[in-house]
């Protein structure tokens, strides 16, 4: 069962985002290698997330293989019909803005809906995380991604949750393994308990990811955070914004998690034939 995407390869080619050449580079080292054939389109995914750099690309795809075989509890069984999942899904809106930015820029926006810590999961919003990079891939390949948490709902007794072995796996992925590039990260409605979180995090972050984090405290004026960083056109209007709101746009995220069901499998299938 191959990995199918919604996009050819040669389309990114005839956009001149990328080459055959490099594609064709990238090909001949996978045969040389103990790594499976993967589709071109995916191949395209990791040039992109490299600025066609062939050395970084290697790079990522070896990360991308050895975390996601390593960590089957963080990439695997991403059927959204599974209970756990589904609850997760519902205590934590985790969406891929439908509109794309300026250089084709895609949004994921992630927010709690029940502050009660108890129905928290960090592995599994971890895995929902990651499984919205397929949603915003299989069609249209973005350039480059801008991540906004809002931290409003988070409160201490969520800590005595979190878990560090899954956060340095997430983070490692995030930072090595993910074939899209990260521009900003935008943390709305930030309090003590992310300044705790990122403390105790910050062994795992590079100084690369860590320029990339913008914090803002729950009384910043949203119409300035639109004028200087995300226009209204690109957020839920329950921030403001011109889209619809974020519990209409995550309820539309777990559709497209549905229709992913075959891709998710096919994905894992792949994963496992690597040595």
């Amino acid at each position: 069962m191959p990995v199918e995407y919604g996009f050819k390869a040669q389309t990114i080619i005839d956009e001149g985002r990328t080459t055959q050449d490099a594609i064709n580079e990238i090909k001949k080292w996978l045969s040389e290698t103990k790594f499976p054939e993967i589709p071109e389109e995916m191949i395209a995914l990791f040039l992109l997330s490299c600025q066609n750099v062939i050395k970084d690309t290697q790079r990522t795809i070896k990360a991308y293989f050895k975390l996601k075989s390593g960590a089957p509890e963080m990439f695997t069984g991403r059927d959204i019909n599974n209970e756990e999942l589904q609850k997760a899904s519902r205590v934590v809106s985790c969406i891929s803005i439908p509109k794309r930015m300026s250089n084709n820029t895609v949004i994921h926006f992630f927010k709690i809906n029940d502050p009660n810590y108890q129905n928290f999961d960090w592995l599994l919003s971890m895995k929902l995380a990651f499984m919205l990079l397929d949603i915003s891939q299989r069609t249209n390949p973005p350039s480059e991604l801008v991540v906004i948490i809002d931290m409003k709902g988070v409160g201490f007794m969520h800590l005595t949750r979190f878990k560090i072995g899954a956060a340095k796996t997430f983070l490692e992925f995030l930072q090595e393994g993910m074939p899209l590039k990260i521009k900003m990260i935008h943390i709305i409605n930030s309090n003590y308990i992310f300044d705790k979180i990122l403390s105790i995090a910050r062994m795992f972050i590079k100084s690369e990811l860590m320029a990339m984090l913008k914090s803002y405290p729950a009384d910043t004026d949203i119409t300035q955070f639109q004028k200087e960083h995300i226009p209204a056109s690109f957020l839920p209007k329950d921030y403001g914004g011109d889209l619809p709101s974020s519990l209409e746009l995550n309820e539309n995220t777990i559709q497209q998690f549905k229709e992913l069901k075959v891709f998710f499998e096919s994905e894992e299938k792949l994963i496992s034939y690597y040595k």
